[in-house]
This record gives C-alpha cells, sequence and structure tokens, in this order.
C-alpha cells in the first residue's frame, strides 16, 4: 500500500483529505500506508478515481498507473504505457540519454 502514500503525497493530498474523499477515517489511511490494515475493494476503487489510476496500480499488480479504460482511449501499447512509465521516474539527464536513443535508432536502416 506505499502507492497510495506515494499518489497521496504526488498530488499534495493530505491523510485528512484522503479520509473525507472516501469516507474513512485519518487513522484508517494511515493504516493502509503502514501495511496494518488493506482497504476494501470499494475504497480501492474510489481511491484508484481519485488519483486517477487503476486498482491494479494501487495494489501493486502492475506498474501502469493508467486504467485499461483509458490505456484503450488513448491507443497506447501496454509496452508503450510500461517504457512511458519507466521513463518517467528517469531524472533530466537520463531522460536525454533515453530521447537520444530513440532517435537514433530511428534513423537506422
Amino acid at each position: 500500500m506505499k502507492r497510495i502514500a506515494e499518489l497521496r503525497k504526488e498530488k499534495n493530498i493530505s491523510q485528512v483529505s484522503l479520509a473525507m474523499k472516501v469516507n474513512l477515517s485519518q487513522k484508517m489511511i494511515s493504516a493502509y500506508e503502514n501495511g496494518k490494515s488493506e482497504p476494501s475493494i470499494a475504497t480501492l476503487k474510489n481511491m484508484a478515481d481519485i488519483f486517477n489510476t487503476s486498482v491494479d496500480y494501487l495494489i501493486g499488480y502492475t506498474d501502469i498507473r493508467q486504467s485499461l479504460d483509458k490505456l484503450v482511449q488513448s491507443n497506447l501499447t501496454e509496452d508503450e504505457c510500461v517504457l512511458l512509465s519507466k521513463f518517467r521516474t528517469l531524472d533530466r539527464k537520463h531522460k536525454y540519454i533515453a530521447i537520444g536513443i530513440i532517435l537514433g535508432l530511428s534513423h537506422v536502416e
């Protein structure tokens, strides 16, 4: 459940604010984030909507943040989504290196 804390911090949402959005206590959100308790399916669905991600991502089943429906709508393949997700975790220098490699490969015949 570390991803709940990560996503919450990325969106600058406090535990109290998230708790209010999913109709739970701050203590419960803390318990989820510390692995002392697990959220229900309904709570996971609500959190996925709040964070604009999938339940699979929240529970660590996939590293693809976007839900399958959004992937289909955006016409990206799963491989493209995995690459994009990994690319977003790179620091600026490594992003430029990755872009250089891709651009270099696109000119290879």
